[in-house]
């Protein structure tokens, strides 16, 4: 796009007025002390990524609540590890006895006497603590606590990509570059209609700039250019990422593990259920048993017969697994896809914008050697290459920004 302004800078003495990087930061470094002196504010291009706050960005809160949430309840269903103490109290008053009367004769005396034989006691008092150990029931939990992890890992991917604070960088990047952009095509000798609409443009892109920095409106600001781009990033390197930190293909990944855990527990119906118990009781509820004593031992439960609903469970937990199986392959196969066709883009955008690079430095050389390097034409030659190296450049870094996402980073 930028190689039509060649044949205009030819036939400008055969010169194109673009410093280098360097030139240009120098330039700034001049023009930018008389600036400051007019109420001109310099400002880099990190200085303008610091300003996002993570913590003010609504998605990114919510995500974090959800990961938190997640790890609550891995914690809770871990709990299920250990045995589980109780304790319960009771102090009741019946309004009848709670027994028999019974007659008694007594023949040497010739009368008879009635004798109360308590069952239960009037006033009851019952005091006992429990203790209760899970047996079988572990390797559900066991299950359950896999299923939770997944639930915990894929929440923690999310939070990953609904965090935007990496995303709102990008968006100032961009308004960063479209602001010197304007600028620079306000040097171009555009027609008075082309000039307003570049005044009116610059004028946006500064409120939001000033805005995002929290300084007046109306502040005018002198940008630094920043220095390219430079990346190597390779396709295998980013094959080899692609599988580990992608949050989709996360996701699907942690969905196959929790099909195949709750296969595992649709299984374990099958087994009964086997705990272990102790506890001490204090009563004085019946009279012919002791007040105080401890007891021990083990209890078991099983199903004998629910018509078919374990087998059925166990065939639609295998058919869920297989389902989330397939879903992986595709998600992979897709992430993959996705990527090529990133890398593909990035590369191409990194090699326009080494063109540029390098038309910009040699325009320097030649700018050294120009007859009139002060003229119109070779100022406005000078602008015009300066707008597409930056053109150039931000391509480059969306590009780059635009592959790195779908692997997490």
């Amino acid at each position: 796009m930028f190689y039509f302004l060649l044949p205009p800078l030819l036939a400008v003495i055969g010169i194109v007025a673009l410093p280098t990087r360097a030139v240009l930061a120098q330039d700034s470094a001049v023009a930018g002390n008389s600036a400051r002196t007019a109420g001109v504010r310099r400002i880099t291009l990190e200085q303008v990524k610091h300003t996002v706050d993570p913590a003010v960005n609504p998605a990114a809160r919510l995500a974090q609540l959800s990961l938190d949430a997640a790890k609550q309840h891995r914690l809770g269903v871990e709990a299920d590890y250990f045995p589980k103490f109780g304790a319960a109290f009771a102090n009741l008053h019946f309004t009848s006895f709670l027994g028999e009367v019974l007659e008694v004769r007594r023949p040497l005396l010739g009368v008879t006497s009635q004798v109360p034989v308590p069952i239960l006691s009037q006033d009851q008092t019952i005091a006992a603590l429990t203790f209760t150990q899970p047996l079988t029931p572990l390797l559900v939990v066991h299950q359950a606590v896999r299923i939770a992890r997944a639930d915990e890992r894929i929440a923690a991917a999310k939070a990953v990509v609904a965090s935007t604070a990496n995303v709102r960088k990008a968006e100032l990047e961009e308004i960063y570059f479209q602001l010197l952009i304007a600028q620079c095509r306000l040097k171009l000798g555009v027609s008075a209609k082309e000039s307003f609409s570049a005044i009116a443009k610059v004028k946006e892109l500064t409120t939001s700039l000033n805005k995002a920095m929290g300084w007046p409106e109306d502040t005018q600001l002198e940008l630094v250019p920043p220095d390219p781009l430079i990346e190597n990033l390779s396709l295998e390197e980013v094959a080899n990422k692609s599988a580990a930190a992608n949050p989709e293909v996360i996701e699907a990944e942690q969905t196959v593990v929790k099909a195949r855990a709750a296969a595992k527990i649709a299984k374990l119906a099958y087994v009964p259920t086997i705990a272990a118990v102790s506890g001490y009781l204090f009563q004085n509820a019946i009279p012919a048993m002791p007040n105080n004593f401890g007891y021990g031992g083990v209890v078991a439960s099983y199903n004998l017969f629910d018509f078919g609903k374990r087998e059925h469970a166990i065939k639609e937990a295998r058919d869920q697994l297989g389902m989330a199986e397939i879903a992986l392959q595709m998600t992979k196969a897709k992430v993959s896809a996705q990527l090529q066709k990133s890398y593909m883009e990035l590369e191409r955008a990194r090699q326009l914008s080494n063109v540029a690079q390098r038309m910009g430095s040699s325009a320097s050389l030649l700018m050294k050697v120009s007859a009139n390097p002060e003229s119109s034409e070779v100022q406005a030659a000078h602008a015009g290459l300066e707008v597409e190296m930056l053109e150039a450049d931000l391509a480059h870094r969306q590009a780059f920004a635009n592959l790195k996402a779908p692997l997490g980073e």
